[in-house]
């Protein structure tokens, strides 16, 4: 990779997982000699997130005071005419209105040789001056319209199907929080495209604006750790009550 060619921010959405794997292969292109070995030092490094060029940081819930001031004292050390610093923000969508401003001057222009990869599942939840500011790539398949195939999915995109075999496959999952959060938003976009396809019917329109209604305000109250599968046979019951 042409390391003069490295955007200073970078944008990059879709599963955490994925993100995470996809950041790793990333760095270990830029900093191995064989451009991504995965077995030498450097990749190794960067894979146990401990290579002396790159700082990770992930948050428990939103961005703290803390890691605000340590991505800052970090941005005001200089670097070589050659060297390059990575700063990897995860959960980016996490970011405060506050944080992301405070944020915003360094991610548009980075002290030489620094750059940033944000890391989020949602491009709704991060300020526009943010994405004004970064290159953005999608790591969301063609199956994946925004993040998720959970099998679940079908439940809520097709209403009316059995809510046996709801609850049976319900029953088998281990839906995570995290991938309640990708569930949802990928159901919350079926619907809102389905909107915009939305005749002049006005029954359909108004069905379509109480799934919306629903599913919004799930997104604002997202299953708590240990809750996924109580939260999700409540949403579903409330969809086809």
């Amino acid at each position: 990779m042409n390391t003069q060619n490295i955007p200073p921010a970078q944008l990059w959405l879709g599963p955490s997982v994925e993100l995470q794997h996809q950041a790793e292969k990333y760095l270990q292109n830029i900093f191995c000699s064989q451009h991504g070995c995965t077995i030498c030092k450097a990749c190794v490094m960067v894979n146990n997130h401990q290579h002396h060029s790159v700082a990770w940081f992930h948050p428990e819930k939103n961005y703290s005071v803390e890691q605000l001031t340590t991505i800052l004292d970090l941005l005001s050390l200089t670097l070589n005419e050659m060297e390059h610093y990575f700063i990897i923000l995860q959960k980016a969508d996490l970011l405060t209105h506050a944080s992301a401003n405070r944020l915003l001057k360094s991610i548009e222009e980075p002290p030489r040789g620094y750059h940033f990869i944000l890391l989020a599942q949602r491009r709704e939840a991060m300020l526009p001056t943010i994405r004004s500011r970064c290159i953005i790539k999608s790591f969301y398949n063609n199956q994946e319209e925004h993040g998720s195939s959970h099998t679940l999915l079908k439940f809520f995109i097709h209403p009316g199907l059995s809510p046996l075999d709801f609850l049976k496959e319900l029953e088998t999952s281990k839906i995570t929080e995290q991938e309640s959060t990708e569930l949802l938003d990928a159901i919350l976009a079926h619907w809102l495209h389905q909107y915009k396809k939305v005749c002049v019917e006005q029954t359909t329109k108004a069905s379509t604006d109480r799934i919306i209604a629903l599913l919004s305000s799930a997104l604002e109250a997202p299953p708590m750790p240990g809750s996924s599968k109580i939260f999700w046979k409540n949403l579903f019951l409330q969809l086809n009550s």
